[in-house]
């Protein structure tokens, strides 16, 4: 979503299915050869499309800044418990007159069962401020989701390094932690709480960026489609060299899901796509 792009002034100054016999008996012989219909799981697809847009209402000196949000992700699940999920986003946002563009990709391996989910995930994001050059980001670490009936905790904690291309000396540190839940009211009506924090260090310098995201989703019963909306709060800080800058940026954004292979809200999230993006954005 939206927020002010410290980071740029920073570094540039089975599905699982179940498959079941025909629970009528054949009608050949005694009862003993009645066959108890046995689910067969095997491994599935889910994912989702989704499309949103976030509006800056308050700001480091009143700036506007809006942004649109494109992001899909698929989960496929290998059987045994084994799942892969691929995560693609772009980013359009804008600030005041200037235009930024950002694209980012994540691959997640993970064990899954009826009680946790845990794995690792690498990640990569490109960021073009519309100032001339690029800032590319990558990352790798590690991923931990606890479920019961009504709501999931989940985690994560990455490091990686974030450089600006055609500058060999800028090269910094990148570290991520992260903590949500997601309440269920309902199979089809979630609430996600999301915080967390990204430190850029390069030399003296640290930048820091913690934010809090409020989620509000429901999902259709008549067709697959989950509607939400939210409010997000940055703070971003810049600090070394004797001095420290910081600000605050409050969003509200909305957007529209499409999701295939889940008959609900909360079977999409434990029988597919399961981890939330990680990235660093404008």
């Amino acid at each position: 979503m939206v927020r002010a792009s410290g980071f740029v002034i920073f570094l540039l100054s089975s599905v699982q299915f179940a498959v079941a016999a025909d629970i009528d008996a054949p009608l050949v012989g005694t009862e003993d050869a009645y066959e108890v219909p046995v689910e067969q799981p095997y491994g599935g697809v889910a994912g989702y499309i989704e499309g949103s847009y976030g509006s800056a209402v308050d700001t480091p000196g009143d700036i506007d800044a809006d942004a649109w949000d494109l992001r899909g992700a698929i989960n496929i699940d290998a059987g045994a418990g084994m799942n892969l999920q691929v995560d693609l986003g772009y980013t359009r946002a804008s600030y005041e007159d200037v235009d930024a563009d950002s694209y980012d990709g994540a691959l997640h391996g993970y064990y899954r069962n009826h009680l946790f989910a845990a794995g690792a995930f690498l990640q990569g994001a490109r960021l073009d401020p519309g100032i001339g050059v690029d800032l590319n980001d990558y990352m790798g670490g590690v991923e931990l989701a606890y479920f019961m009936d009504t709501w999931t905790l989940h985690g994560a904690f990455g490091y990686g390094q974030a450089s600006v291309e055609d500058f060999d000396d800028i090269d910094a540190n990148h570290y991520m932690g992260a903590l949500g839940t997601r309440i269920y009211a309902t199979d089809n009506l979630r609430f996600d709480v999301d915080g967390s924090l990204h430190r850029i260090t390069e030399d003296d310098v640290d930048y820091d960026l913690r934010s809090l995201k409020l989620t509000a989703n429901y999902r259709l019963d008549v067709v697959p489609v989950t509607l939400f909306a939210g409010y997000k709060y940055t703070n971003e800080e810049l600090s070394g060299l004797g001095a420290s800058v910081s600000g605050d940026t409050s969003t509200i954004f909305g957007g529209l899901r499409f999701s295939y292979g889940s008959a609900t809200l909360k079977e999409e999230e434990r029988l597919g796509p399961v981890w939330s993006s990680n990235r660093l954005s404008f």
